[in-house]
């Protein structure tokens, strides 16, 4: 009983700081500092990668991209260092994920208008099981060029993610009551997160309006 409720409060605690840290949206804070402008009131309105790509350019939306993707990463090593630290065998940085791209989403610190999550999920997803990680981005950075939408890239790697993640679970011989299925369950809310965020480009896509890789938004 003990355990579990030094879980749960390890739980609350990495949620809050998460929460905080991706509350630190990159888009934002490049185009106010730097451009003296806001990227939300451009394009599409969204604080992330792609309409900082469109509206300021590469540069700018590499550093956007860097800077997401840093924070993501950075929960999930804060998160791993608590249980380490306080002996939780629970890996609570899958909580960790999802708190911080609900942060990019809906940052404190920006009135809740942020971007999409992507980038800061990739940062996390990286961290938590490279190995999914890096066997999707094989599969799916090549058909960023073949098909040119982002986001359907994007969500079809999102989509598969949990279902690697379970497989390279179960495959390194992890216990399938108390990591595999509740880890599992995790990555699927983080991934139901990214899609919830996309809902209106999921829409574009059905209607066939979703704009292509590199092309401007009026």
């Amino acid at each position: 009983m003990n355990e579990f409720y030094t879980v749960l409060l390890a739980c609350g605690a990495v949620a809050v700081i998460s929460y905080l840290i991706g509350s630190f949206n990159m888009a934002i804070l490049i185009s106010k500092f730097h451009k003296a402008k806001d990227i939300r009131d451009f394009g599409s309105g969204n604080a992330g990668m792609t309409n900082m790509l469109r509206t300021f350019g590469r540069r700018a939306a590499t550093w956007t991209f860097i800077g997401d993707f840093l924070k993501g990463a950075l929960v999930v090593f804060i998160a791993r260092y608590i249980c380490n630290e306080y002996g939780i065998g629970f890996d609570v940085a899958y909580v960790a994920s999802i708190f911080v791209i609900i942060g990019h989403i809906y940052p404190l610190y920006f009135k809740f208008k942020g971007g999409k999550g992507i980038a800061t999920a990739l940062g996390a997803m990286f961290v938590l099981n490279w190995i999914a990680f890096m066997t999707i981005a094989v599969g799916i950075i090549p058909m960023v060029f073949i098909i040119k939408i982002v986001s359907a890239v994007c969500l079809c790697g999102t989509c598969l993610y949990p279902v690697l993640n379970f497989v390279v679970l179960w495959l390194q011989g992890k216990n399938m009551m108390t990591e595999v299925i509740p880890y599992t369950v995790l990555a699927t809310i983080m991934a139901l997160t990214i899609f919830y965020a996309h809902r209106e480009n999921i829409v574009r896509l059905r209607n066939g309006t979703e704009p292509s890789f590199g092309s401007k938004k009026k």
